[in-house]
């Protein structure tokens, strides 16, 4: 428990897993809670000169009608519980909205071994906007998606037959190695609808991916 607000991950019951409440937080499992200096003109002109100079050394990397298409391989885990850190697989699709907005769609899976041995699957398919700002061949972005979760396995909740809906964040960086190919990394944090992450870096469920697209279309 981190001030007052119980941890979100696998509890250390088989009967009662923790992320059966977090994820279906309808269900009810068990009986948890939850005066400035005056810069030089000299100084800003030599800044607005540099920066001028960097922009024009580089063509912009994000673009409007943009198309990206790539994958990831990574990790996933939950937070704390006997569901062990497990590899993850992605893939992804964009669409440049604006030389600032993606409209993004993600597929990701992972899979876990619980203590006793038995296998936990958790897969995901979201969509939802990215911001993102065009620093040269850096691309730094934040986003928030909307999507269905199911698990699977014989170590799935047992009060979990279909599916539910869950929200992520995402924090993330690609690198344009040219304007068709580009290599990133990127950290999601995943919650359920009713208990979705209240910070870029808080959720039930984490994957971290390095990813590969193509590009196409500006």
């Amino acid at each position: 428990m981190l001030n007052g607000r119980p941890r979100i991950g696998v509890s250390r019951s088989r009967r009662k897993p923790i992320y059966s409440r977090y994820f279906c937080p309808r269900i009810v499992v068990g009986d948890l809670d939850r005066a400035p200096k005056r810069v030089p003109k000299r100084a800003l002109y030599g800044s607005a000169a540099l920066v001028a100079t960097l922009l024009g050394s580089s063509p912009a990397s994000a673009f409007e009608r943009q198309w990206h298409l790539g994958g990831g391989l990574g990790v996933a885990s939950f937070a704390g519980g006997e569901a062990n850190i497990g590899p993850a697989l992605g893939v992804h699709g964009a669409y440049g909205l604006s030389d600032m907005f993606d409209l993004r769609g993600e597929l990701t899976g992972s899979t876990h071994t619980l203590d006793d041995g038995r296998r936990l699957n958790l897969y995901s398919a979201s969509i939802g906007l990215a911001y993102k700002i065009d620093v040269l061949e850096w691309i730094p972005y934040v986003g928030l998606l909307v999507g269905s979760y199911i698990f699977s396995g014989d170590g799935k909740p047992a009060n979990q037959s279909g599916g539910f809906i869950g929200v992520s964040t995402m924090l993330g960086i690609d690198y344009a190695l040219s304007r068709s190919f580009g290599l990133g990394l990127q950290l999601r944090y995943h919650g359920g609808l009713y208990d979705p992450p209240t910070s870029l870096t808080d959720g039930a469920y984490f994957t971290g991916l390095l990813r590969a697209e193509y590009r196409w279309g500006w």
